[in-house]
């Protein structure tokens, strides 16, 4: 019996091509818990999430409109002199200082779940409470 023998590389080579041919071994699908009566923990907890991620996204959306109208203000008032623009600058720092000061404020809300399996969903929804309110502080500046 003839046996073909394989170098080092050739055999790396061999065991890659036989893992990727079987595919995913524990591949899981997607799990979309329903939001509207979570059942589980986990299921609370992605829910939050979603929530949260739905409130930063509206409030980013809203931002991005007030940035541009700072922006265009700014170019428009250059000419007056230097007291009439910098609305840009002081929205960019102030949109980085709540970002700072929501994330600790609703880490430190957090805290005493430590350990806790609804934990995240406190602190997501601490997030998307505050995100939801910054987006109405954001509209308020808009013409």
């Amino acid at each position: 019996m003839n046996r073909i023998a394989f170098g080092p590389a050739a055999s790396a080579i061999i065991a890659i091509a036989c893992v990727v041919a079987s595919g995913p071994v524990n591949a899981q699908p997607t799990f979309t818990p329903d939001c509207t009566d979570p059942v589980t923990q986990a299921e609370m907890n992605m829910c939050a999430r979603a929530s949260r991620d739905e409130a930063e996204r509206e409030m980013e959306a809203m931002y991005q409109q007030v940035l541009a109208q700072f922006r265009q203000q700014d170019a428009s008032n250059a000419d007056l002199g230097p007291e009439y623009v910098g609305a840009e600058i002081l929205l960019q720092e102030s949109q980085d200082s709540w970002r700072t000061s929501s994330s600790d404020f609703c880490a430190a809300r957090g805290v005493s779940f430590f350990g806790g399996s609804m934990r995240p969903a406190v602190v997501y929804a601490c997030l998307a409470m505050l995100a939801r309110s910054r987006t109405e502080e954001l509209g308020w500046l808009l013409d």
